[in-house]
């Protein structure tokens, strides 16, 4: 019986140990796109970088959200309704954010 008691505390005693834990934080470092919309209008018009689409525009806007692609040279275009509206070539540098302001005139 002792011996029974015995192999059950060490078994309970041995099922507590703490195995060893490790962290690791990355760094997201990808530049990021922020748009000024300078006409209400432009929120509900289509976002490409490079040819992809992003959606709508507005979701990008200043104190809202931020695209984040990768570092390097980009072609951003704003479209509405099929139709270019807007067209911008910019450089991004790892970690930066820049900030288009962007107006459409009828």
């Amino acid at each position: 019986m002792r011996v029974l008691f015995a192999l059950i505390l060490v078994s309970l005693l041995s099922a507590c140990v703490q195995s060893p834990t490790h962290s690791t934080l990355s760094v997201d470092d990808r530049p990021g796109l922020i748009f000024e919309l300078l006409s209400p209008k432009l929120e509900n018009h289509e976002l490409k970088v490079d040819g992809v689409s992003y959606g709508k525009v507005g979701q990008y806007k200043k104190d809202k959200a931020r695209l984040k692609i990768i570092s390097g040279n980009h072609l951003v275009q704003i479209f509405n309704q099929g139709t270019l509206v807007y067209e911008e070539k910019v450089y991004l540098g790892a970690g930066v954010d820049r900030i288009l302001k962007v107006a459409v005139y009828d």
